[in-house]
């Protein structure tokens, strides 16, 4: 109880109700988060060299793929529901255990009929089963904590969810010289090093909720399960649908490449993604300020902080064509400097999307998330033509410009929703038709 009463009076110290000043503090953690994760980075890379680097990041992604798969979109409606008050902490809180505990038992049931007909060896081949079992444990604990810090963000506790994730960051880089050098687990021992820092985040998280009013019995409520997952299941397509768009292509590499293969996209991503440092500080922001406004304060804001994020992530590009090879050396060592030109491809891609991010929010805190579904799903086809087409052919690079050209139309899509949203229409008619117009606002 001391810890949460301390991190909600430096909550109070350090960050108001103003959007800048909440986009500063998101910015200043995932900074400080990306240093830290570079040293992890730099660990894992030199210690389980790019096939066991391979493996880890397909580890890491398996867990998260279920969670986006029954995850129901129960955190977004959290944000949703918080931020403009229509339910209590109380509510939702509970609510979110019920649906952990739901989805919970549901993926136990997927990952036993995987096991049992032998399907998880054939999906992800080269992959240790003992590894893949002990990674799908991190599912109930990371979905839980994706749910109640859901409702941090929408009671606009920024600087508590920052530190929160600052800690879970830390907590990692500590523990993975101790699991992978000095115990020698492998890839099991890097594995430990990111499970158990999850599960103390959890802890924390519930103790700073439960000074909100937080419950933890779950309860099924008729009166906050519909609307929750009323709206929660339109977000959660487009949630699961985007997640495909940014890491089907790595499963696919996998496939098509192997491990080591995998672990060269992997640093190519990684790299590609710091420009998403901002863009996604932003966004977080965006989401609960959309719902707590009215349509024409967000008409005023909207456009200005995507033209701001569009600028600073082009300024972030440039600079990552000039020192890419020298950050890959640095960090990954010279046996990954093939990351590089992948990184040259994803860069166009990356800048785009990442400015798409404010309008998605913008047009999901409105209460519109379905529209972003739309929008993941269209460039979800083009993800899965191109890196079918490109990948056998042109190995990691095909990856990279599929992504590219994916995230290109992703942008596109998001820019004609939101001009329809935002000019008050109820349904948008002939969106690709509006696209053009885009930039005539």
């Amino acid at each position: 109880m001391a810890t949460s009463g301390s991190l909600r009076y430096w909550h109070k110290r350090v960050t108001d109700s103003v959007y800048a000043r909440q986009v500063g503090t998101t910015m200043a953690g995932r900074v400080l988060q990306l240093f830290i994760a570079l040293g992890t980075t730099a660990m894992t890379a030199r210690w389980l060299g790019p096939g066991g680097k391979g493996q880890l990041a397909i580890l890491l992604l398996a867990p998260y793929l279920l969670q986006l798969a029954l995850n129901l979109g129960i955190g977004d409606a959290n944000v949703y529901f918080t931020g403009s008050q229509r339910l209590s902490v109380a509510q939702l809180s509970a609510n979110s255990v019920a649906f952990a505990l739901l989805s919970s038992a549901a993926g136990a049931v997927i990952v036993l009929l995987l096991l049992s007909s032998g399907e998880l060896s054939v999906l992800l081949p080269g992959i240790p089963l003992n590894c893949l079992l002990l990674s799908l444990l991190s599912f109930p604990v990371n979905l839980l904590s994706l749910y109640l810090q859901a409702i941090l963000r929408g009671l606009r506790l920024i600087f508590v969810w920052n530190v929160l994730n600052l800690v879970q960051a830390a907590l990692v880089l500590a523990l993975m010289p101790v699991f992978v050098a000095w115990l020698e687990l492998g890839v099991a021992g890097a594995l430990l090093a990111y499970l158990l820092p999850q599960a103390v985040v959890l802890l924390l998280t519930a103790l700073t909720l439960r000074s909100e009013g937080a419950r933890f019995r779950p309860r099924w409520n008729p009166g906050v399960v519909r609307p929750t997952l009323h709206f929660g299941v339109k977000g959660f397509i487009a949630n699961l649908l985007d997640f495909f768009n940014y890491r089907l292509d790595s499963f696919l590499v996998n496939f098509f490449v192997g491990p080591s293969g995998a672990g060269i996209y992997s640093a190519s991503v990684a790299l590609a993604e710091l420009l998403w440092q901002f863009p996604i500080s932003a966004a977080a922001i965006m989401f609960p300020k959309a719902a707590a406004s009215s349509h024409e304060t967000m008409n005023r804001f909207t456009p200005r902080v995507f033209w701001i994020t569009l600028a600073v992530s082009a300024l972030g590009a440039a600079g990552l064509v000039a020192v890419g090879k020298l950050a890959i050396l640095i960090i990954y060592s010279r046996t990954f400097l093939d990351a590089y030109t992948p990184l040259l491809a994803l860069l166009p891609g990356v800048v785009l999307v990442g400015s798409a991010r404010i309008l998605n929010n913008d047009v999901g805190g409105r209460g519109f998330p379905h529209y972003n579904s739309i929008t993941a799903g269209l460039a979800l086809v083009v993800t899965v033509v191109l890196d079918l087409l490109l990948i056998p052919r042109m190995g990691v690079l095909g990856a990279a410009v599929a992504s590219s050209v994916s995230y290109a139309v992703m942008f596109a899509l998001s820019v004609g929703f939101y001009l329809a949203v935002s000019r008050g229409r109820s349904r948008p008619p002939e969106v690709i038709v509006a696209i053009p117009r885009a930039f005539d606002a």
